[in-house]
């Protein structure tokens, strides 16, 4: 079943481009807030508390590689969520291709990370509960995915060719 309107976060579109145009502004907003935070881990930052993403890391060695990771993987969300905005407007569907890939794998890693989270920490009731709202935070990406996909699915049947026979 193809979605015909979106919402965000923050408001509700009548129409699954808005929609996707409003899902790049978030997970742009979001990578933003991650490479802000990833930062000031890497200066020396509290990542003490369990259900942060650098929690097992040490400051010294294995946080750097993280990090440089995470600050890597968020670039390339910032400049997929560009491309996205670009093929949104311009009708063209191989642009929205990379933010799709990259948003997929996102989410697979916060499930992962949730339930790395609750298997590690599962002594600790409090794990369940954030457990609990990192998986909500993935079911919001899966929606921002279903309505991006939506757009790709439009713009993919606007794009198909007509082919009429003329002879039997």
């Amino acid at each position: 079943m193809t979605m015909t309107r979106c919402w965000s976060p923050w408001y509700y579109y009548d129409d699954v481009k808005s929609g996707s145009l409003a899902c790049a502004a978030t997970t742009s907003f979001f990578s933003i807030f991650s490479i802000t935070y990833v930062s000031y881990c890497l200066d020396g930052g509290d990542s003490s508390q369990f259900f942060l993403p650098l929690f097992e890391t040490d400051v010294h060695t294995t946080m750097k590689s993280a990090g440089g990771f995470m600050i890597f993987f968020y670039l390339v969300y910032i400049v997929s969520s560009i491309l996205m905005v670009r093929g949104v407007l311009n009708y063209h569907r191989g642009l929205m291709l990379p933010w799709l890939i990259q948003n997929l794998l996102y989410i697979l890693a916060i499930i992962a990370f949730a339930i790395w989270l609750q298997a590690s920490y599962y002594h600790n009731l409090l794990s369940v509960l954030w457990c609990l709202i990192w998986l909500i935070f993935a079911a919001v990406h899966i929606y921002m995915h279903r309505c991006v996909r939506a757009h790709y699915d439009v713009i993919k049947d606007m794009n198909a060719a007509d082919i009429l026979q003329i002879y039997d």
